[in-house]
Protein backbone atom coordinates (compact mmCIF):
# COMPACT_ATOMS: atom_id res chain seq x y z
CA UNK A 1 0.00 0.00 0.00
CA UNK A 2 0.97 3.21 -0.41
CA UNK A 3 2.36 5.03 2.60
CA UNK A 4 1.06 6.82 5.66
CA UNK A 5 1.89 10.71 4.88
CA UNK A 6 2.93 11.93 7.84
CA UNK A 7 4.36 14.87 6.42
CA UNK A 8 2.23 17.49 8.44
CA UNK A 9 4.50 16.71 11.30
CA UNK A 10 7.42 16.80 9.97
CA UNK A 11 8.50 20.48 12.13
CA UNK A 12 8.02 18.14 15.53
CA UNK A 13 10.80 15.93 16.59
CA UNK A 14 10.58 12.74 18.36
CA UNK A 15 13.51 12.25 21.26
CA UNK A 16 14.97 8.88 22.14
CA UNK A 17 16.39 7.42 24.84
CA UNK A 18 19.64 9.05 23.75
CA UNK A 19 19.00 11.64 22.95
CA UNK A 20 18.24 11.19 19.10
CA UNK A 21 15.33 13.74 17.95
CA UNK A 22 14.19 12.91 14.33
CA UNK A 23 11.21 14.36 12.30
CA UNK A 24 8.41 12.77 13.15
CA UNK A 25 7.75 12.25 9.74
CA UNK A 26 11.05 9.95 9.27
CA UNK A 27 10.73 6.34 9.43
CA UNK A 28 12.42 4.87 13.08
CA UNK A 29 13.44 2.04 14.06
CA UNK A 30 15.49 -0.21 16.97
CA UNK A 31 14.34 -3.76 17.22
CA UNK A 32 16.68 -6.22 19.55
CA UNK A 33 16.54 -10.34 19.62
CA UNK A 34 14.63 -11.26 22.74
CA UNK A 35 14.51 -15.02 21.89
CA UNK A 36 15.13 -16.99 18.65
CA UNK A 37 13.49 -15.38 16.12
CA UNK A 38 11.27 -12.93 17.82
CA UNK A 39 12.58 -9.35 17.84
CA UNK A 40 11.45 -5.91 20.26
CA UNK A 41 10.90 -3.35 17.78
CA UNK A 42 10.14 0.55 18.92
CA UNK A 43 9.02 3.17 16.24
CA UNK A 44 6.95 5.64 18.08
CA UNK A 45 4.65 4.38 21.02
CA UNK A 46 4.22 0.92 22.33
CA UNK A 47 6.62 -2.13 21.73
CA UNK A 48 5.55 -4.01 18.60
CA UNK A 49 6.71 -7.75 18.77
CA UNK A 50 8.03 -9.31 15.61
CA UNK A 51 7.61 -13.50 15.75
CA UNK A 52 9.06 -15.72 13.00
CA UNK A 53 7.98 -19.38 11.77
CA UNK A 54 8.72 -21.44 9.64
CA UNK A 55 7.41 -20.00 6.26
CA UNK A 56 6.63 -16.16 7.37
CA UNK A 57 6.68 -14.53 10.22
CA UNK A 58 3.52 -12.48 12.60
CA UNK A 59 3.48 -8.69 13.68
CA UNK A 60 1.89 -8.22 17.58
CA UNK A 61 1.00 -4.73 17.53
CA UNK A 62 2.56 -1.37 14.92
CA UNK A 63 3.28 1.01 17.10
CA UNK A 64 2.25 4.28 15.66
CA UNK A 65 5.31 5.77 13.94
CA UNK A 66 6.07 6.94 10.55
CA UNK A 67 7.42 4.44 8.11
CA UNK A 68 5.97 0.96 6.59
CA UNK A 69 6.56 -1.30 9.25
CA UNK A 70 5.64 -4.33 7.45
CA UNK A 71 8.99 -3.80 4.76
CA UNK A 72 11.40 -3.13 8.16
CA UNK A 73 9.91 -6.18 9.36
CA UNK A 74 10.35 -8.49 6.56
CA UNK A 75 14.31 -6.97 6.08
CA UNK A 76 14.38 -7.81 9.60
CA UNK A 77 13.31 -11.41 9.73
CA UNK A 78 14.04 -12.30 5.80
CA UNK A 79 10.41 -13.34 5.83
CA UNK A 80 6.75 -12.03 4.59
CA UNK A 81 5.02 -10.52 6.94
CA UNK A 82 1.58 -10.66 5.82
CA UNK A 83 -0.27 -10.74 9.44
CA UNK A 84 -0.47 -8.59 12.30
CA UNK A 85 -2.51 -9.06 15.73
CA UNK A 86 -3.68 -6.34 17.65
CA UNK A 87 -4.05 -7.21 21.67
CA UNK A 88 -5.92 -4.08 21.79
CA UNK A 89 -7.34 -1.14 19.81
CA UNK A 90 -5.89 1.71 21.26
CA UNK A 91 -4.11 3.36 18.27
CA UNK A 92 -0.17 3.03 19.72
CA UNK A 93 -0.89 -0.62 18.79
CA UNK A 94 -2.86 -0.30 15.81
CA UNK A 95 -2.29 2.64 13.75
CA UNK A 96 -0.20 0.69 11.23
CA UNK A 97 -2.57 -2.25 10.41
CA UNK A 98 -3.09 -1.22 6.75
CA UNK A 99 0.12 -2.10 5.48
CA UNK A 100 -0.84 -5.85 6.48
CA UNK A 101 -3.08 -7.94 4.41
CA UNK A 102 -5.16 -9.40 7.69
CA UNK A 103 -5.07 -7.95 10.90
CA UNK A 104 -6.41 -10.24 14.14
CA UNK A 105 -8.03 -8.78 17.43
CA UNK A 106 -10.72 -9.14 19.48
CA UNK A 107 -14.18 -8.19 18.58
CA UNK A 108 -14.69 -5.57 20.76
CA UNK A 109 -11.76 -3.93 18.99
CA UNK A 110 -13.04 -3.95 15.59
CA UNK A 111 -14.98 -0.39 15.86
CA UNK A 112 -12.15 1.18 17.56
CA UNK A 113 -9.20 0.02 16.50
CA UNK A 114 -6.74 2.61 13.86
CA UNK A 115 -9.03 5.88 15.52
CA UNK A 116 -5.73 8.67 15.88
CA UNK A 117 -5.39 9.91 18.95
CA UNK A 118 -5.43 13.81 18.65
CA UNK A 119 -1.65 14.46 18.18
CA UNK A 120 -1.87 12.98 14.74
CA UNK A 121 -5.02 15.22 13.70
CA UNK A 122 -4.61 15.97 9.69
CA UNK A 123 -2.94 12.25 8.98
CA UNK A 124 -5.05 9.85 7.15
CA UNK A 125 -4.86 6.36 8.39
CA UNK A 126 -6.69 3.65 6.54
CA UNK A 127 -9.35 1.46 8.02
CA UNK A 128 -9.70 -1.07 4.97
CA UNK A 129 -7.39 -3.85 6.20
CA UNK A 130 -8.96 -7.33 6.33
CA UNK A 131 -9.97 -8.65 10.05
CA UNK A 132 -10.34 -11.67 11.68
CA UNK A 133 -11.74 -11.72 15.19
CA UNK A 134 -10.03 -14.24 17.72
CA UNK A 135 -11.82 -15.54 20.74
CA UNK A 136 -10.37 -16.83 23.81
CA UNK A 137 -9.04 -20.08 23.12
CA UNK A 138 -8.40 -19.71 19.46
CA UNK A 139 -5.14 -20.73 18.09
CA UNK A 140 -3.32 -17.88 15.53
CA UNK A 141 -1.47 -20.49 12.95
CA UNK A 142 2.61 -19.49 12.35
CA UNK A 143 4.20 -22.69 10.92
CA UNK A 144 6.36 -23.81 13.62
CA UNK A 145 5.05 -21.92 16.91
CA UNK A 146 1.19 -21.55 16.64
CA UNK A 147 -0.26 -18.67 19.31
CA UNK A 148 -2.77 -19.22 21.91
CA UNK A 149 -5.07 -16.30 22.24
CA UNK A 150 -6.07 -16.03 25.83
CA UNK A 151 -8.82 -12.58 26.17
CA UNK A 152 -8.04 -10.42 29.54
CA UNK A 153 -9.88 -7.42 28.55
CA UNK A 154 -9.42 -4.92 31.48
CA UNK A 155 -7.33 -1.74 30.01
CA UNK A 156 -9.10 -2.00 26.99
CA UNK A 157 -12.58 -3.54 26.18
CA UNK A 158 -11.09 -6.25 23.56
CA UNK A 159 -7.65 -7.00 25.41
CA UNK A 160 -5.88 -10.22 24.28
CA UNK A 161 -2.54 -12.08 25.35
CA UNK A 162 -0.67 -14.27 23.37
CA UNK A 163 1.01 -17.32 24.00
CA UNK A 164 3.96 -18.38 22.32
CA UNK A 165 4.81 -21.99 23.64
CA UNK A 166 7.80 -22.54 21.46
CA UNK A 167 9.76 -18.90 23.00
CA UNK A 168 8.00 -19.74 26.51
CA UNK A 169 6.64 -16.28 26.40
CA UNK A 170 3.40 -14.40 26.89
CA UNK A 171 2.64 -11.24 25.13
CA UNK A 172 0.47 -9.32 27.01
CA UNK A 173 -0.31 -6.14 25.50
CA UNK A 174 -0.97 -3.15 28.40
CA UNK A 175 -2.91 -5.36 30.54
CA UNK A 176 -0.06 -6.38 32.48
CA UNK A 177 2.83 -4.19 34.46
CA UNK A 178 2.74 -0.16 35.25
CA UNK A 179 5.42 1.63 37.00
CA UNK A 180 2.98 2.50 39.66
CA UNK A 181 0.68 -0.41 39.99
CA UNK A 182 -1.61 -2.49 37.68
CA UNK A 183 -4.88 0.26 37.87
CA UNK A 184 -7.98 -2.11 37.60
CA UNK A 185 -10.59 -0.50 35.50
CA UNK A 186 -13.58 -3.13 36.05
CA UNK A 187 -14.00 -4.49 39.65
CA UNK A 188 -11.13 -6.15 41.14
CA UNK A 189 -13.26 -9.62 41.51
CA UNK A 190 -13.10 -9.34 37.53
CA UNK A 191 -9.31 -8.87 37.26
CA UNK A 192 -8.84 -11.33 39.76
CA UNK A 193 -10.61 -13.88 37.97
CA UNK A 194 -9.06 -12.85 34.69
CA UNK A 195 -5.37 -13.72 36.80
CA UNK A 196 -7.37 -17.27 37.24
CA UNK A 197 -7.66 -17.40 33.50
CA UNK A 198 -4.00 -17.36 32.63
CA UNK A 199 -3.04 -19.55 36.14
CA UNK A 200 -2.96 -22.51 34.04
CA UNK A 201 -0.49 -21.60 31.55
CA UNK A 202 2.09 -20.50 33.86
CA UNK A 203 4.34 -23.28 33.20
CA UNK A 204 4.23 -22.64 29.83
CA UNK A 205 6.22 -19.55 29.77
CA UNK A 206 9.29 -18.05 31.37
CA UNK A 207 8.65 -14.57 30.42
CA UNK A 208 6.37 -11.90 30.11
CA UNK A 209 6.31 -8.87 27.28
CA UNK A 210 4.30 -6.06 26.81
CA UNK A 211 3.62 -2.58 25.19
CA UNK A 212 6.10 -1.42 27.78
CA UNK A 213 8.50 -4.17 27.89
CA UNK A 214 9.44 -7.14 29.66
CA UNK A 215 7.28 -8.17 32.98
CA UNK A 216 7.93 -9.77 35.95
CA UNK A 217 6.92 -12.96 34.88
CA UNK A 218 5.11 -14.29 38.07
CA UNK A 219 3.31 -10.67 38.22
CA UNK A 220 0.05 -12.89 37.63
CA UNK A 221 -0.03 -15.05 40.80
CA UNK A 222 1.33 -11.70 42.33
CA UNK A 223 -1.70 -9.45 41.10
CA UNK A 224 -4.28 -12.79 42.13
CA UNK A 225 -2.55 -12.92 45.66
CA UNK A 226 -3.43 -8.92 45.95
CA UNK A 227 -6.77 -9.06 44.50
CA UNK A 228 -7.68 -11.63 46.83
CA UNK A 229 -6.26 -9.41 49.83
CA UNK A 230 -8.74 -6.95 48.95
CA UNK A 231 -11.66 -8.99 48.09
CA UNK A 232 -10.77 -10.06 51.66
CA UNK A 233 -11.07 -6.76 53.38
CA UNK A 234 -7.50 -5.67 53.43
CA UNK A 235 -7.74 -2.03 52.04
CA UNK A 236 -5.51 0.26 50.03
CA UNK A 237 -4.04 3.60 50.82
CA UNK A 238 -5.70 6.75 48.85
CA UNK A 239 -4.40 7.39 45.67
CA UNK A 240 -3.89 9.58 43.20
CA UNK A 241 -3.07 8.83 39.51
CA UNK A 242 0.28 10.77 38.79
CA UNK A 243 -0.27 12.76 35.48
CA UNK A 244 0.71 11.26 31.80
CA UNK A 245 4.01 13.01 31.67
CA UNK A 246 3.41 14.75 28.43
CA UNK A 247 7.15 15.62 28.23
CA UNK A 248 6.92 19.06 25.44
CA UNK A 249 10.45 21.13 24.95
CA UNK A 250 11.64 23.35 21.87
CA UNK A 251 15.10 23.00 20.79
CA UNK A 252 17.36 25.70 19.17
CA UNK A 253 15.16 26.41 16.35
CA UNK A 254 12.04 26.68 17.89
CA UNK A 255 10.81 23.28 17.26
CA UNK A 256 8.87 20.94 19.04
CA UNK A 257 10.08 18.22 20.59
CA UNK A 258 8.11 15.26 22.15
CA UNK A 259 9.66 11.95 23.68
CA UNK A 260 9.40 9.12 21.29
CA UNK A 261 7.75 6.58 24.44
CA UNK A 262 5.59 8.75 26.31
CA UNK A 263 2.31 10.07 25.35
CA UNK A 264 1.87 13.14 23.47
CA UNK A 265 0.37 16.31 24.50
CA UNK A 266 -3.29 15.93 24.59
CA UNK A 267 -3.78 12.05 24.30
CA UNK A 268 -3.37 10.45 27.45
CA UNK A 269 -6.98 9.11 28.86
CA UNK A 270 -8.63 11.83 31.05
CA UNK A 271 -11.02 8.91 32.78
CA UNK A 272 -8.79 7.72 35.60
CA UNK A 273 -8.21 10.94 36.88
CA UNK A 274 -11.68 11.80 37.50
CA UNK A 275 -13.43 10.57 40.50
CA UNK A 276 -9.71 10.11 42.14
CA UNK A 277 -11.58 10.35 45.75
CA UNK A 278 -12.03 6.74 45.19
CA UNK A 279 -8.92 5.68 44.18
CA UNK A 280 -6.79 2.93 46.32
CA UNK A 281 -3.47 1.46 46.04
CA UNK A 282 -2.73 -1.86 47.65
CA UNK A 283 1.11 -2.49 47.70
CA UNK A 284 0.56 -6.41 48.52
CA UNK A 285 2.38 -9.71 47.36
CA UNK A 286 5.42 -8.16 45.87
CA UNK A 287 3.16 -6.04 43.43
CA UNK A 288 0.87 -3.18 43.34
CA UNK A 289 -2.85 -2.47 42.15
CA UNK A 290 -4.77 0.81 41.85
CA UNK A 291 -8.48 0.18 41.86
CA UNK A 292 -11.62 1.63 42.35
CA UNK A 293 -13.20 1.73 46.09
CA UNK A 294 -16.74 1.63 44.74
CA UNK A 295 -16.16 -1.41 42.54
CA UNK A 296 -14.71 -4.39 44.46
CA UNK A 297 -17.37 -7.12 43.34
Amino acid sequence: MKAIDFSCKHDILLEDEQGLCVPMDEPYYRSREIAPATWQILSDGDYSYLLAGDTEAILIDSGYGAGNIREYCEQLCGLPVPRIINTHHHFDHTANDGYFDLAYMAEESVKLATIPFPSFDGIDFPRTYNVQIVEHGDEIPLAGRDLLVLKIPDHAVGSIALLDRKARILFSGDELGMPFGKPINTTVANWAALMERLVPYRGDYDAIYGGGGSVDADIVEKYLENCRAILAGTEGVPFCMPPFNNYVKKDEQGRTIWKRRLPHPGDGPKEWHDDSEWKRKLEYAGCAVVYDNRKIR
